[in-house]
C-alpha cells in the first residue's frame, strides 16, 4: 500500500457532507483507476437505478479497453450504500479518492478533468497524475492561478485522502474559470512536480533494497523527505541521495532542520572511512 489505511470514519464524514450540500451543490468521487485495474466496472455494478459514472480517458483519443481499465472516474456521491461501502473499503491504503463539492454536473465536471489528464511541456505531453492523491497537492500548488481556476471551476471545495489516511482540503482559487483546452506547464512547473515526486521514489528505490518497509507510510515519507530537503540544502551529489535517505530511514526518526548540517557531515565522513 502507498499511504496510510483510511481512518475510520473516513466514509461517515463523506455521508455528512453529502447531507449538509446547499441547493444546487452536488458532491463528486474522483477515483484514481490506475491502482486496481477495471475497479470502475466494480463500482458500476454498486449503483443505483439511474446513478452512472464517467471514465476521463473516454475523451481522450486514444482510449481503448486497456486505458478505460486504469481510467480516472467520476460519481456523483449521495450517501453510502451497504455495498458501495464494501467497495470503497478496498481503496483504503492506496492514494486514489479525491470528493469535489461543485455545481457542476457529473458530465460537466468530467469534461472539465478530462482536460488535464494530458499535459504539455516542452513540446511534449505526458500523463498528469492529479488524481493520485499523493502528487495532487503539489501538482495543484504548481499551478497558476488561472490554470488552478480552470482544473477547480466553480467547486466550494476539494478533499482528498492524504498520506495518513485522514481527509485534507486544497486551497481552491477564489475565482471559477473556464475549462481549459490542452493545458501546458513551463519548465519551472515541470520542475516543482518532478522533485515532489522524488519521496516517492526513494521510497520504492529502499522497498526493492530492503523488502517491505515497516512502520507506517505517512512516517516512512516524512523522514524520506526531511533527508530529501537536507540533501539538496548542502548539495549532497545525486549518487548519494539514496544510501543517505536510507541510512536516515533506519534510524526510524526525522531530522530537526537544526541538526541537518551536522548529521549530514557526519554520515559523509563515515562513508569516507567504509
Amino acid at each position: 500500500m502507498f499511504i496510510d489505511l483510511y481512518a475510520p470514519d473516513w466514509l461517515d464524514q463523506l455521508d455528512t457532507r453529502a447531507a449538509s450540500l446547499d441547493d444546487g451543490s452536488q458532491l463528486h468521487l474522483l477515483i484514481d483507476g490506475a491502482f486496481v485495474p477495471n475497479f470502475y466496472l466494480t463500482v458500476r455494478k454498486t449503483l443505483a437505478t439511474g446513478q452512472s459514472l464517467t471514465l476521463l480517458f473516454e475523451a481522450l483519443p486514444f482510449c481503448s479497453n486497456d486505458t478505460r481499465s486504469v481510467s480516472p472516474f467520476l460519481l456523483t456521491y449521495r450517501s453510502v450504500s451497504p455495498e458501495l461501502n464494501d467497495v470503497l473499503a478496498q481503496c483504503s491504503g492506496w492514494p486514489m479518492i479525491s470528493a469535489i463539492e461543485t455545481t457542476e454536473s457529473l458530465a460537466a465536471l468530467s469534461a472539465r478533468l478530462s482536460a488535464w489528464c494530458l499535459i504539455s511541456n516542452d513540446q511534449q505531453r505526458f500523463n498528469f497524475r492529479f488524481p493520485d492523491t499523493r502528487q495532487l497537492p503539489a501538482m495543484f500548488a504548481a499551478l497558476s492561478e488561472l490554470q488552478r481556476g480552470q482544473m477547480a471551476g466553480p467547486a466550494r471545495r476539494w478533499s482528498f485522502i492524504g498520506r495518513d489516511g485522514e481527509w485534507r482540503e486544497l486551497s481552491l482559487p477564489v475565482t471559477s474559470q473556464p475549462p481549459a483546452h490542452e493545458p501546458e506547464l513551463d519548465n519551472e512547473q515541470f520542475a516543482k512536480i518532478v522533485s515532489a515526486s522524488e519521496g516517492d521514489e526513494i521510497l520504492f528505490v529502499l522497498k526493492y533494497r530492503n523488502g517491505a518497509l515497516t512502520g507506517r507510510h505517512s512516517d516512512n515519507y516524512a523522514i524520506v523527505s526531511d533527508a530529501l530537503d537536507i540533501a539538496r540544502r548542502y548539495q549532497l551529489p545525486a549518487e548519494s541521495i539514496d544510501d543517505w535517505c536510507d541510512a536516515c530511514h533506519h534510524t526510524g526518526e526525522r531530522i530537526a532542520t537544526e541538526d541537518g548540517a551536522a548529521r549530514l557531515a557526519n554520515w559523509r565522513t563515515k562513508q569516507t572511512q567504509n
